[in-house]
């Protein structure tokens, strides 16, 4: 599983260095597309039943590299949409 993590871990640090919208002109629908993103609702519940297995110390180790694996998304979303709502606010009307 350690190397599952590790592999996680830079595959989000390689995404963060690619995504990394600071000071690149992040356009109007570009902003709002990157808000728009979610997960799928029956991904989200899945996400959702993982969590509580996770707290019960209930999970298989392939459900703890999938939680792991959608945690790590969910963070990276996170970082894009508030780097999209802050170009959304700097960004004359």
């Amino acid at each position: 599983m350690i190397q599952t993590d590790a592999r996680a871990t830079a595959n989000a640090e390689v995404l963060r260095k690619v995504f990394d919208l600071t000071g690149h002109g992040l356009s109007w629908p570009l902003a709002e597309s990157i808000l728009s993103l979610d997960f799928p609702e029956g991904d989200a519940e899945r996400i959702a039943r993982l969590s509580e297995k996770a707290n019960e110390g209930a999970l298989t180790d392939e459900e703890e590299a999938e939680l792991e694996a959608c945690i790590s998304v969910r963070d990276l979303l996170t970082l894009w949409q508030s780097k999209a709502r802050q170009a959304l606010q700097q960004q004359p009307t």
